[in-house]
């Protein structure tokens, strides 16, 4: 099991992306930019996504670094296939974005396996506002409901949009992955938001 401090906080893990086996859930995707990263950094990858065919690209990408493992994050077994993964080389940290299971759910699933930090990453969703009016109003990541919230033991990357000019867009898999490794190097559990949440109306269609 993770080692936890006298808090029950997770024991800080320092620089757990420069050393060590780091999981990646979404490798394929958003997050395949986070896998290369890591990989020029000399870190290994436990790599995790359904498709067994675009992981064995992505390993083939990285040789020597990557490590796939094709599997579904809705699965009843996935929590013992990330136990299986972690007991052949221990994972000293996560970057996870499977949006179909709730960020809490999430955190707890991949925390029981991993021994470091784990960002998990929620959409924007999670950030509308509970009543018509509220659009305005500031918001932090302390506003999240119970189901987002990312607990004790992992930290949270809440996913907002870029602001430019007159425009909003999405931000890009190279964005996200680096706010969600700078969040994974960072000294201390915290969650973050990645651009703006409010207000709801410039949320792009």
């Amino acid at each position: 099991m993770p080692e936890r401090n006298a808090s029950g906080r997770r024991a800080p893990v320092p620089e757990s992306s420069q050393g060590g086996q780091v999981l990646v859930v979404g490798a394929t995707r958003i997050l395949r930019p986070a896998v290369t990263a890591l990989s020029e950094r000399a870190v290994s990858v436990t790599a995790v996504a359904r498709s067994a065919a675009g992981l064995r690209e992505l390993a083939a990408e990285h040789p020597g670094r990557v490590t796939p493992l094709a599997a579904d994050v809705t699965a009843l077994d996935f929590g013992s296939v990330l136990r299986g993964a972690a007991e052949r080389a221990p994972l000293t940290g996560a970057v996870v974005y499977a949006p179909a299971v709730p960020p809490a759910k999430l955190a707890e699933l991949v925390g029981s396996a991993v021994e470091g930090p784990v960002v998990v990453l929620a959409t924007s969703a999670w950030a509308a506002p509970p009543v018509p009016g509220a659009d305005a109003d500031g918001w932090t990541p302390n506003d999240l409901p119970a189901a987002a919230r990312s607990g004790p033991a992992s930290r949270l990357l809440l996913l907002g949009w870029h602001e430019g000019g007159s425009a909003t867009r999405w931000h890009t898999p190279h964005e996200i992955s680096a706010a969600a490794l700078a969040l994974l190097d960072a000294p201390n559990d915290r969650d973050a938001v990645l651009g703006a949440v409010r207000p709801w109306s410039a949320r792009p269609r």
